[in-house]
């Protein structure tokens, strides 16, 4: 692993680490992404996953910051590796009702709770 990727990830073990001191009823945290919110008309995705507390995959970052062809390397290796995981599709008539924030919010929540 290259050092600045594994600085990268050692900042995010390090951030949720002080969650975990300072929380110890916590058990789990669940990482989150969403794509979708730029378009106008389309669905929002949002994906939910919760990693074992050592995990550490190179490379996992905001999907949008991430080629095609290593988001379905990563895709593999998160469902191989999570504890849990889940996705949520929120259609663009609910976005319209209720809008793309809220659709985002409702789909966190969602994916959240199937995981």
């Amino acid at each position: 692993m290259k050092e600045k990727e594994l600085e990268r990830l050692n900042i995010l073990k390090q951030i949720e680490d002080e969650i975990y001191e300072q929380n110890p009823q916590i058990q789990y945290i669940c990482g989150i992404d969403e794509a979708g919110r730029g378009p106008l008309a389309g669905p929002v995705v949002v994906a939910s996953a919760v990693m074992p507390k050592d995990s550490r995959i190179e490379g996992v970052n905001d999907s949008k910051k991430v080629s095609e062809a290593k988001r379905e390397k990563l895709y593999e290796q998160i469902i191989d590796e999570a504890v849990a995981w889940s996705v949520a599709v929120i259609d663009q008539e609910e976005i319209d009702e209720i809008n793309i924030l809220n659709a985002t919010k409702k789909g966190v929540t969602e994916s959240v709770s199937r995981t």
